[in-house]
């Protein structure tokens, strides 16, 4: 994944950003977009789409997907409000803030959020570290670690949670290595665990 601050980083700037997993349990994508609005000043459009699916399913289960409109109160943080969706929740209205910064070569994005506004609604915190050390002019080094964690206001219940991880290689707009996915469902924590490959690419620079 990707960020960009939407006041310095011109709009064809920012890709899309598909990745895929093959792993020893199932297949699992990612598709982040995260684009500037042309002509608006410090207003965006940022979603992330995450689907997973066990080899034995027919359709897939696991679905989480965000669309949202972001605004960029100073530099790095911008406000974010939209919409959630999962099979189980629905589609669900969600708000929260953003924090992201580049440190060269590695960065480091904080997304703290509410999703739905009701008895149910659910207090989420998203984290991901991301390292890319260049080895030369077309080759970087990668490694990333992103994780949710999500519970229920009312009763402080554990909702979801995940954690991804990465280790790997890029060249030029491809990335591809290793990774492992943690899952985590619902009050009693069912988990599940993939391991295997993975490949992105970024798309519409």
């Amino acid at each position: 994944m990707w960020f960009y601050s939407q006041t310095e980083a011109p709009v064809s700037n920012s890709p899309v950003i598909f990745e895929a997993l093959a792993g020893n349990k199932g297949f699992a994508s990612q598709m982040t977009v995260n684009k500037g609005i042309e002509g608006i000043r410090g207003l965006g459009f940022f979603s992330v789409a995450n689907i997973s699916s066990k080899w034995s399913e027919d359709s897939s289960k696991d679905a989480m997907i965000q669309a949202n409109i972001t605004f960029e109160i100073i530099k790095n943080l911008r406000l974010v409000g939209g919409s959630h969706y999962t099979p189980n929740t629905g589609l669900r209205p969600t708000a929260g803030f953003m924090y992201s910064k580049n440190f060269k070569d590695f960065l480091l994005v904080v997304n703290p959020r509410f999703i739905g506004f009701s008895k149910s609604s659910i207090a989420e915190g998203f984290l991901m570290m991301e390292y890319k050390p260049k080895i030369n002019e077309n080759w970087n080094g990668y490694a990333r670690i992103q994780g949710l964690y999500s519970e229920t206001i009312k009763d402080g219940e554990h909702a979801r949670s995940y954690l991804m991880l990465r280790l790997g290689l890029s060249y030029r707009s491809v990335t591809f290595g290793t990774g492992a996915n943690f899952d985590s469902y619902g009050p009693l924590k069912e988990s599940k665990q993939n391991y295997g490959v993975f490949a992105a690419v970024r798309l519409f620079n």
